[in-house]
């Protein structure tokens, strides 16, 4: 196991560092945009509070603004009096952005409105810079696309080449949220920046649904150093098709499934990760099986195929979101028997799938069990596309059960270890794991939960016309598959973190 952790850094507990507030109710606002001064802490007053300095002393006649999150127009403002109090009456229920900043220092937090008294403890912190270049893919660049942190006046445009600077912002974990400039392939992104006095990381990407849920609790409640299997110099810098990842932090969110790892990106390759729709070919969300028919069958969201065939008395069992298909051993198997030609003559390549594993009903020292695959099993005239398998003592990883994915033209190729990527990392039995596999023309990339596990580049130019079927399971395993995707519209890093924290892209 190698560290791929570059800064250290201390858990987050600093002043003035972002709170992000959980519980979100926003109502629709009829006002204009308006800015009024509150009182200073009055009974009247809905938000009151003090704000001091890095000692403690009270701040006198400091600038604060509340900034409303969904109107950004209505902001109410105040000046702090001789004991560095500050109040306001706040009408409208939901999240406020509060800010401040003096010569050399700055103040932000979020809090959340629901009609009762809020009292703020405001501290100045010490100023840094934001510093970053957007990207919409790794070749070409997001100009003119507004960059801001929420709730406050930071708030810029990047530059033709997506460059952006906020300046004089306070040193923490605060959030930044860039706007897509073509929402029909790209979606808005938040990143957590942690900012210091003279550096800058970028930890996400992560979805705005995510950041607006009430799913995203108080604060980030740590940032810690984390293992991952590949080591530093493995990792592609940069070439063609892939963004860089520098380092995994893992990040704990206050979401219902606990911490993440995410990907601290290099600040000039940030990046508008893909709609989850664009790319698209199928969809297998598995919350419905059709028993009315012989056999049962569970359809294509995106009715690309003609669906899934579900064979041996397979059912539907608790999913990753609501159900998931349940196979237990060789006889309950799916199969797409025609995919109407799903990746014929593709030159990308997407799978994607929640994979849950239970048990291996075999004794054999090793083994490699198909879990999804577009593949003949064996037979002599095979057209092998690719197979997402389970291995165990094969393609060098000898001990314990892995994940590996085997990739082929369709044209004859068998899937063999020499055009596979394969983790190294031993899978939990009874553990949900998201899988994403990406051929983008040149390179086959591997990621477990969000993170790269194996990458190389492959042969394969263009996948041919093949008549296989497409295989879920029909091997000596018990398994659950949650959220089964195929596109043809390569992902990038960035693209794969975001859609992790979507849960697949599936919300």
């Amino acid at each position: 196991m190698n560290k791929l952790f570059l800064n250290q850094v201390a858990p987050f507990a600093m002043a003035g560092a972002v709170a992000v507030a959980a519980g979100l109710l926003m109502l629709a606002c009829s006002e204009g945009g308006r800015e009024v001064g509150g009182g200073v802490s009055e009974e009247e007053n809905t938000l009151a509070g003090i704000l001091v300095d890095g000692n403690g002393d009270a701040v006198v006649g400091a600038r604060i603004s509340a900034r409303y999150f969904k109107v950004d127009t209505v902001v109410l403002t105040d000046t702090t009096d001789e004991e560095g109090k500050f109040g306001m009456k706040l009408s409208l229920t939901g999240r406020y952005g509060l800010s401040a900043q003096t010569d050399s220092s700055a103040f932000y937090q979020t809090v959340e409105y629901d009609g009762s008294e809020i009292e703020v403890s405001a501290t100045l912190a010490k100023v840094g810079n934001i510093k970053g270049m957007f990207n919409l893919r790794p070749d070409t660049s997001a100009a003119g696309v507004s960059v801001y942190i929420p709730g406050s006046n930071w708030k810029v445009m990047t530059g033709d080449d997506g460059e952006f600077s906020i300046e004089n912002v306070p040193t923490g974990i605060v959030p930044i949220i860039a706007k897509s400039p073509d929402p029909m392939h790209f979606t808005d992104v938040v990143y957590m920046v942690e900012v210091g006095e003279d550096s800058v990381n970028f930890i996400g990407p992560l979805p705005r649904e995510l950041y607006d849920s009430d799913m995203f609790k108080e604060q980030i409640d740590s940032i810690s150093e984390v293992e991952t299997e590949m080591p530093v110099e493995d990792f592609p810098k940069g070439s063609e098709g892939e963004m860089p990842v520098y380092a995994y932090k893992e990040v704990s969110l206050g979401v219902d499934n606990g911490s993440m790892v995410s990907a601290v990106q290099d600040a000039k390759t940030l990046q508008f990760p893909l709609s989850s729709e664009y790319g698209l070919r199928s969809w297998f969300s598995m919350d419905y099986l059709n028993t009315t028919v012989k056999p049962a069958s569970v359809g294509d969201v995106r009715g690309w195929t003609e669906g899934l065939l579900v064979y041996g008395g397979a059912t539907l069992g608790e999913g990753v979101e609501n159900s998931a298909l349940v196979l237990k051993d060789a006889n309950q198997y799916g199969v797409i028997e025609n995919d109407r030609g799903l990746l014929d003559s593709a030159t990308e390549f997407v799978f994607e799938a929640w994979v849950e594993i239970d048990s291996v009903l075999t004794n054999d020292s090793a083994y490699r069990k198909n879990i999804v695959g577009k593949l003949g099993f064996g037979s002599d005239a095979d057209q092998d596309v690719f197979s997402f398998a389970l291995v165990k003592d094969e393609c060098g990883v000898e001990g314990e059960p892995v994940f590996a994915f085997f990739f082929a033209d369709g044209l004859g190729d068998t899937l063999s270890c020499n055009s596979a990527v394969v983790s190294k990392r031993k899978v939990e039995f009874g553990k949900w794991v998201y899988v994403t596999a990406v051929f983008d023309g040149k390179r086959l990339s591997l990621y477990l939960d969000g993170a790269l596990a194996a990458t190389r580049t492959v042969e394969v130019e263009k996948i041919g016309v093949s008549s296989e079927s497409i295989f879920f399971g029909k091997e000596a395993i018990n398994l659950k598959l949650d959220d089964v995707r195929f596109g043809v519209k390569a992902l990038t890093a960035s693209d794969v973190q975001y859609r992790y924290y979507l849960k697949g892209g599936a919300q």
